[in-house]
């Protein structure tokens, strides 16, 4: 004489509750990224009331000192032409960067910056603060 169960215990997981969620935080997370401006380092930058809506492929800071950085790892001026061509060169034909620049900053290093731009024709945005 066999024993039966009446009660049958369902193994089935319902995965539909959870792929919503998972797209849900999926788009979250990918409008929140746009929204974050990545600085490498800490610089005074200049006030101005014009924000751009551009999101820059790579951030280039130049502080009070002259020092570059590039993905927060310092750089020289002679070596920062062959570290953006690497780091952009999978980026289409007009990638676009920021310059994060201090306001104390003599202009020599972002003039020589302007310059490597133009001969790469990468897209420049200057990094401001918003006027107060």
């Amino acid at each position: 004489m066999a024993i039966e169960s009446r009660h049958k215990i369902n193994k089935n997981f319902a995965m539909s509750g959870m792929t919503d969620i998972v797209f849900l935080l999926l788009i979250f997370f990918m409008i929140a990224s746009t929204l974050i401006s990545p600085t490498a380092r800490n610089v005074s930058l200049p006030e101005s009331n014009n924000q751009t809506q551009a999101n820059p492929v790579l951030v280039v800071s130049i502080d009070q000192q002259k020092i570059i950085y590039v993905d927060d790892q310092a750089y020289s001026l002679a070596e920062l032409e062959g570290v953006l061509r690497k780091k952009l060169e999978g980026y289409g034909e007009a990638p676009t960067v920021r310059l994060n620049a201090d306001r104390d900053l003599n202009m020599e290093e972002v003039f020589a910056f302007l310059d490597i731009a133009r001969r790469n024709r990468y897209k420049v945005i200057l990094g401001t603060k918003p006027s107060a």
